[in-house]
C-alpha cells in the first residue's frame, strides 16, 4: 500500500485511531512557514501531541516556544506530560 500511494504523490500516515492519506507536498510545517512569512510575531508558541506536529516544530524559528505533549522524542524544545499540564501553562500565560 505504501508504494502504491507514493506513486501518486501521496503519503500514508498512521495516527491515533486514524489512517491519514495526504498529498506529500502538504504538511503542517509548510502551512506554518506560510503564516510566518505573512507577518511579524512577537511571541510564537506551538503545542502538539502528534507526530504530524513535528513538521511545525522543525519549521519554527529557534526563538519560538515549541512544546511536545506526551512522548519526549521530539524536535520540540520543551515537554509537558499531558493535557492537564497544557491547561496549567495556558492559565499561567493568561494571568501573566
Amino acid at each position: 500500500m505504501r508504494y502504491m500511494v507514493a506513486d501518486y504523490g501521496l503519503q500514508l500516515l498512521n495516527g491515533d485511531k486514524v489512517i491519514e492519506v495526504k498529498n506529500s507536498e502538504v504538511n503542517k510545517g509548510r502551512a506554518t512557514l506560510s503564516l510566518l512569512n505573512s507577518g511579524e510575531y512577537d511571541f510564537i508558541l506551538a503545542i502538539g501531541d502528534d507526530y504530524t506536529d513535528e513538521d511545525i516544530f522543525k519549521a519554527l524559528p529557534e526563538e519560538a516556544f515549541t512544546i511536545k505533549v506526551g512522548n519526549h522524542m521530539s524536535a520540540a524544545r520543551y515537554y509537558l506530560e499531558d493535557y492537564h499540564e497544557v491547561r496549567d501553562l495556558l492559565k499561567f500565560l493568561v494571568k501573566s
